[in-house]
């Protein structure tokens, strides 16, 4: 009987010990900021910032997708994908000084350009905007450059579009490869509106661009 009791009470010990261990390989682990998948050490980091490359382009990567602020070298990663009356946006805030923002893009409307000279590369373009703590809403037509191997995105160029605009269409004015343009089509404020009413001035603009930026 006192046998047993002790045979027991050696193999209690020994649990409570495995446990212990395993809880502080666990920790030792997370600490370290690593998950483990299939025996390989994936980042925490990793999985949070793949997010917006992951459900967009199908990338997981521990590299942001960065939009550069027009007339700055600030550069601010998309962290989330939101939904706002109806339209999908990824999202990202930023402080630059004093001044604090959100810069949204309307990833929905991502235009593939026919400029295939460099294998693994796509360039594209997408609208953007930038808002403030001021009252304007900044439209923009952001130029990229994406490596389609390793998912790297680089900013080529940008262009100011117009403020509080409603973007209805945009796609390459086809063929394109003979006008190389972009057509936008977007509702404005006519002069004798107000910026806070909805604008209602149908606008279209074709925009000429080139591998290496908009012809402004």
């Amino acid at each position: 009987m006192i046998k047993s009791i002790s045979i027991k009470i050696i193999l209690l010990v020994v649990g409570i010990s495995c446990v212990v261990l395993a809880a502080g390989i666990y920790r030792f682990n997370f600490t370290n900021d690593d998950i483990y998948v299939d025996g390989k050490p994936v980042s925490v980091a990793m999985k949070e910032n793949s997010r917006v490359m992951r459900m967009l382009f199908s990338f997981q990567t521990d590299k942001y997708w960065q939009i550069e602020l027009p007339d700055s070298k600030l550069k601010i990663p998309l962290m989330e994908l939101k939904e706002y009356n109806g339209h999908h946006f990824a999202v990202g805030e930023y402080q630059f000084g004093q001044e604090r923002g959100v810069v949204s893009v309307d990833y929905p409307r991502i235009t593939v350009l026919n400029f295939t000279y460099v294998q693994d590369e796509m360039i594209f373009a997408v609208p953007f905007s930038v808002s403030n703590q001021g009252s304007g809403v900044h439209w923009y037509i952001g130029l990229y450059n994406m490596n389609t191997k390793y998912g790297d995105i680089q900013q080529i160029d940008s262009l100011f579009v117009g403020d509080r605009i409603v973007i209805n269409e945009m796609n390459t004015d086809e063929p394109f490869d003979v006008t190389s343009s972009i057509r936008l089509a977007y509702f404005s404020h006519g002069p004798a509106q107000s910026m806070a009413d909805d604008p209602s001035v149908n606008t279209t603009k074709l925009i000429k661009v080139t591998p290496t930026g908009f012809v402004k």
